[in-house]
Formats: structure tokens, C-alpha cells, sequence
């Protein structure tokens, strides 16, 4: 941290391509329980500025804690921070005796094969402040988290499932229920899987159920239309294919983070550029990459609003909002005819992506055996690998209705809150592995 009037001077005063002030005010707490008990407790509070000049390819950012002196300082220039104060509020004691009953009964429905059940919750609400040279700009973003993970175990076998649940206004009447479900629902399928039979191998179609949100587009095509991987020659793949065809008709891919009530939703960028409706892919054809400013100028158009960047100490780079696969036309019971034999993923696990590629491995942590075009019985330890472009190119069954999910992003060491969606889809050809 700088003395913040020496910075403001200096940053006002220096010659550069654009610049820009982001302001935010954090507050956090949380409880993490495990062994039947509060592991501990934790709260947090931010409260920041960081500097922002950038010149051709050159990003200079500083940042400072928001003082009075600084405060008054910026109103001296005309600049208003105007944050509100934010609150992380909850009745401590209401939820610790709701983690205890919740594991409880878990316990005592789990039996014998229960070896731990850990979970956490947490609640964050912060208030933004974007100053693009004119203006402040607010954003407000509000969390409430919950995550658990059932780990089982009989004899040498041992399973886990985990389960999440996200709200992003503060008073969400159904939160709790909704943590009671997704727990049952983790310890059932967490036991099931102890019986579960090994995911077969080798190539075969796999439907993607859409319930299981949009992972594999967040990964295998996203990360690859962010406009500095593109330039910066990390992901080549799509390097001056705009207005190309790079994927099946059947393909429309678009991020669209003005969709309200999503872990991906905002209001403006964090460099104060509105948030849009962006369609990357249409019909196969290229459109546009995600872009902020900077690799806008490259480009010599503006920016599609995906600046995004973790905290005040960071600087933006483009990233995903809300990322998802248009609907098509295929009821379920048709794509499950067309795939005849393959495996159902209804959850998606952790992947590694290769964006110079597209190679991709994901893992499936709740999947289902198609058998006679019919849901077979559960397996386990399924691996997905294939190739994020090829599959765009042959993927031709599409299901209506879009299923979502919600969750964090990682980038240059930035994390940022995300939503990912694509309807039932049938990939005709996957590489599928087991243990």
C-alpha cells in the first residue's frame, strides 16, 4: 500500500492510453463444520482502491486503503466513491444448530458407512465502484453459500459426493430446504456409489443431461474466445476466425451476464463497461471474443463488457460471465434413442483443458450407464477426454431447455464468480475411461 494523495496525483497527472479508479467495500464470515462439530469461524473486511493506467500492452496498477483523507482528496477532483456500507449478516446460532441437526440425520440415515461429512457456510456482500474518467459506476454483489461433501466408506472402498447451493439476494426463503435437499440427495448418491460398477472405456456417445450445467462449454470453447488468450497466441485455435465456421449449425454459444439472479450476474463490468448479451458462436460461425478495453483497442472495436477482476489489488482481464449453449429442438427420450449405449452424465467433476488445443479431460462425478436407449444403472470413476473444437464440429442433437450451474472461475490467480449452462446434449463420440 502507497500513500493514496501521492498516488491520486500521480495517476491523474500521467499521460496514458485510459485509465480508471475501482472502489470496494467487503465484508465476509463464515462457519466450517466437520467431525460432527464448528471447526471455526471466520469473518472478513476490505476496503480499497486500485489505480489503473494502461498504455498500448503495459497494465500499471496500485492500490491503497479508502481513508477519509483519501476520500476527501478524490471529492476535491470531482470524483465520488459513493459506496454503500456492506453487511454479512446471519444468525450465528440459528445456523451452527442447523449444521449440527443437518449432520445429524445424515449420520443416523447414513449408518455405519458415514466416515465424515464436511461443510461450510458462508455469506459475502460487496459493494463496487468503477470510476472509467467520468463517472462512478455501482455494482453490488451479494453471496450465500453452502457446500457439503458425504465421504463413505465400507471395507476398502471409499466415495465421495458433494453438493452446493448459491443465493444471491439475502433474504432467499427456500435457501435452507434447498441445503436439506442437495445434502439427502449427496448422502444418497455418495452410498450408491460404494455398490456402483466402474464406468466402462473406449469410445462411445455420451449425453450430457442438462442438469449437469454447461462445464464442458465453460472450458472447452469459453476460455478460448477470451480475447487476450487469442491475441497473446495461448489459445490459436480461434486466431482470425471470426466469421468462420468452427462448429456444427447446431451450435450456438453466447455469455450473457445480464441474466438476473445468477452467480455470474452483473450490471457492469469492472471497468465500468455495461454488460451485454454477447452471442460467440452463431449457427457454427464465429462472432466475436470476450473482450475488456484493452484487447478491444487491439482489435479496434469496444468492448463487449467482460473485464472482470477478483479485487481492487487486481488488474481486469476478459473473462466469462454467464457462458452457455443455446437450446435446439431434441426432447430427452430422443437423445437418449440416439445414443443407445454410452453413459448419462448428470454432474460434471473437475478438468483440465489444454487451450493451445483443446484437449480436454473432465471427470464425471455422477454418471449413469445407457443401455438400449434407456438410464442404466449408476457407475463410477468415469473420465470424459476429447477435443473442445471437434466436438463443436459434430455436435448435431440438441435438447431445449437450458440447465445451469453456478461457480468459480480461476484465471491468472483471479477467481471470479461464474454461471455455465447448455441443454440435454448428445456428444456422438467421447473417449470415455475408468479406473
Amino acid at each position: 500500500m502507497t500513500s493514496g494523495t501521492k498516488m491520486l496525483n500521480n495517476f491523474l497527472n500521467d499521460r496514458c492510453d485510459f485509465r480508471d479508479i475501482f472502489f470496494q467495500a467487503s465484508k465476509t464470515a463464515g462457519i466450517f463444520f466437520t467431525l460432527s462439530k464448528v471447526k471455526h469461524s471466520e469473518t472478513g473486511t476490505v476496503k480499497g482502491a486500485g489505480f489503473r493506467k494502461v498504455t498500448g500492452d503495459f497494465s500499471h496498477l496500485q492500490n491503497c486503503e479508502i481513508t477519509p483523507t483519501l476520500t476527501d482528496e478524490l471529492l476535491s477532483h470531482g470524483i465520488d466513491i459513493g459506496l454503500r456500507e456492506p453487511e454479512a449478516n446471519f444468525d450465528n446460532e440459528k445456523i451452527k444448530l442447523f449444521l449440527r441437526e443437518l449432520d445429524g440425520s445424515l449420520r443416523e440415515r447414513g449408518k455405519l458407512c458415514v466416515e465424515n461429512i464436511d461443510i461450510s457456510f458462508g455469506v459475502s456482500d460487496s459493494a463496487f465502484g468503477i470510476f472509467n474518467g467520468r463517472k462512478t459506476l455501482l455494482n453490488d454483489r451479494y453471496r450465500m453459500k453452502f457446500f457439503i461433501s458425504v465421504i463413505t466408506a465400507r471395507g476398502d472402498k471409499k466415495e465421495t459426493f458433494s453438493s452446493s447451493v448459491i443465493a444471491v439476494e439475502p433474504k432467499s426463503r427456500d435457501f435452507l430446504d434447498d441445503c436439506v435437499k442437495k445434502s439427502e440427495f449427496a448422502l444418497e448418491t455418495a452410498m450408491a456409489l460404494l455398490e456402483a460398477e466402474s464406468a466402462p472405456t473406449g469410445r462411445m456417445p455420451v449425453l450430457i443431461k442438462n442438469e449437469a450445467g454447461g462445464t464442458l462449454i465453460h472450458e472447452a470453447i469459453g476460455h478460448s474466445l477470451e480475447a487476450d488468450a487469442v491475441r497473446q497466441g495461448i489459445s490459436p485455435v480461434y486466431a482470425g476466425a471470426i466469421g468462420k465456421k468452427i462448429a456444427s449449425g447446431a451450435v450456438t454459444v453466447i455469455d450473457d451476464p445480464t441474466i438476473p439472479g445468477k452467480n455470474g450476474s452483473y450490471l457492469f463490468d469492472d471497468e465500468g463497461v455495461q454488460a451485454s448479451r454477447s452471442v460467440l458462436i452463431e449457427k457454427g460461425i464465429l462472432k466475436t471474443y470476450l473482450m475488456d478495453r484493452k484487447e478491444a483497442r487491439f482489435l479496434k472495436t469496444e468492448s463487449n463488457g467482460h473485464g472482470r477482476r477478483a479485487s481492487f489489488k487486481d488488474k481486469p482481464i476478459p473473462r466469462m460471465g454467464i457462458t452457455y449453449l443455446a437450446g435446439g429442438d431434441y426432447d430427452f427420450n430422443d437423445l437418449l434413442k440416439k445414443a443407445g449405449k454410452g453413459i448419462l452424465v448428470k454432474k460434471m467433476g473437475g478438468g483440465q483443458v489444454n487451450p493451445a488445443n483443446g484437449d480436454f479431460v473432465f471427470e464425471v462425478t455422477e454418471g449413469y450407464l445407457i443401455e438400449g436407449g434407456s438410464i442404466g444403472p449408476l457407475i463410477r470413476r468415469a473420465t470424459l477426454a476429447g477435443n473442445g473444437p471437434e466436438i463443436l464440429r459434430n455436435i448435431q442433437c440438441v435438447g431445449g431447455a437450458v440447465g445451469w450451474d453456478n461457480g468459480t472461475c480461476g484465471k491468472d490467480g483471479q477467481g471470479a464468480p461464474v454461471s455455465d449452462g447448455m441443454p440435454d446434449t448428445l456428444l456422438p463420440e467421447v473417449v470415455v475411461g475408468g479406473e
